[in-house]
């Protein structure tokens, strides 16, 4: 019989309604093509903790194989790196020994992302002031249109999503003057956002911390974007980790090694990640030795790791879903009826993304 290895990707988050719900993906590890994803399960939690976490694992195993768990096919699982997560990965290899437990390495550019945004409080001020000033207002809209016809109007970055801060710090870095332009037509006693996008504005060192920033981290975004993307081999998605490590070396000054000292935190705490970038020169022949590989995988294990994922971006597509369905007018639905509705609108053609 042609064995199947597998891939786990879970991730947890509160809904509209308070909710704790965790979604299960479910991928197969194919040693010739990117395997095909599917949403196995949606469960809802009692509690976001390391308990329910590993009884919705084990729950979502039963679903996959109701006449026996095959531990040893389960040689991947993503998640983000909550502490409870990686408690949950830690007990469970106890029963899956094979697993290597890797955390989402585009999650970890986003946190990387988000400490960049801590240490620059005047761009962060700017960037969540401006957004406010054009909102639902034709008045100003007009005038921006006038005074800055050929570039779009000033970007409403998602904290959530991951690299659009940034995205909205290089478009301010791009465009500082014409934005200055645009408020200096303003009123700044009709809206506070606009007195404070003024103010932030007059501040000396705005423009240098935006150079600064467009400088030294456009890497970030354009390498969440690449992680994001279907059908990566194991090598071409470790290479744009290593592109981010090297590009953030190369960044100066206190904040820049502070920035790249977080990057190196975050990726040496990632213990399966290290695992996957020795299974990766093994692929390459970059080494020829089992060493570095601590779970108890065999040769014939390594080839189905070609295209496995390092991101837990299809889980967070199923959660994009999900929110879609649970609008305002269908907040009645119970949530076995949500889960029945997303898990068919998912994999309504098989495929997850």
């Amino acid at each position: 019989m042609q064995r199947n290895a597998i891939v786990f990707i879970l991730y947890e988050t509160t809904d509209c309604e308070g909710r704790y719900v965790a979604n299960v993906i479910i991928g197969i590890l194919d040693k010739n093509t990117p395997g095909k994803l599917y949403l196995l399960n949606s469960e809802e939690l009692d509690k976001a903790n390391y308990f329910t976490i590993s009884k919705v694992f084990d729950q979502s195993m039963f679903l996959l194989w109701p006449e026996g768990i095959r531990h040893d096919d389960v040689l991947l699982f993503v998640t983000d790196a909550a502490p409870y997560m990686i408690k949950a990965a830690n007990s469970l290899k106890a029963l899956y020994s094979k697993m290597v437990h890797v955390t989402c390495l585009a999650h970890a550019h986003h946190r990387v992302a988000e400490t960049i945004r801590g240490k620059f409080n005047n761009v962060d001020g700017l960037v969540s002031n401006v957004k406010k000033v054009f909102l639902k207002a034709p008045s100003r809209l007009e005038i921006f249109k006038t005074e800055a016809s050929g570039i779009p109007l000033p970007p409403v970055p998602i904290i959530t999503r991951w690299g659009t801060w940034l995205e909205a710090a290089f478009y301010y870095s791009d465009n500082f003057t014409t934005i200055q332009n645009v408020f200096s037509k303003l009123n700044p006693d009709d809206a506070v956002s606009i007195e404070k996008s003024i103010s932030i504005m007059a501040e000396p060192n705005l423009g240098p911390n935006l150079t600064f920033i467009q400088s030294n981290f456009r890497c970030l975004p354009v390498n969440i974007t690449k992680l994001e993307s279907s059908g990566l081999t194991l090598f071409e998605s470790i290479n744009v980790v290593n592109n981010t490590r090297e590009t953030l070396k190369m960044a100066n000054g206190k904040v820049g090694k502070e920035i790249y000292d977080k990057f190196q935190n975050v990726i040496e705490k990632n213990a399966g990640f290290k695992t996957l970038v020795q299974i990766s020169k093994i692929h390459s022949g970059e080494v020829d030795t089992m060493e570095g590989i601590e779970q108890d995988l065999k040769v014939e294990d390594l080839a189905f790791f070609k295209y496995a994922p390092i991101t837990s971006v299809d889980v967070e597509r199923s959660f994009s879903r999900y929110k879609n369905l649970l609008s305002v007018n269908r907040r009645s639905y119970k949530f076995d009826q949500i889960k029945k509705t997303i898990v068919s609108q998912c994999n309504a053609d098989n495929l997850i993304m």
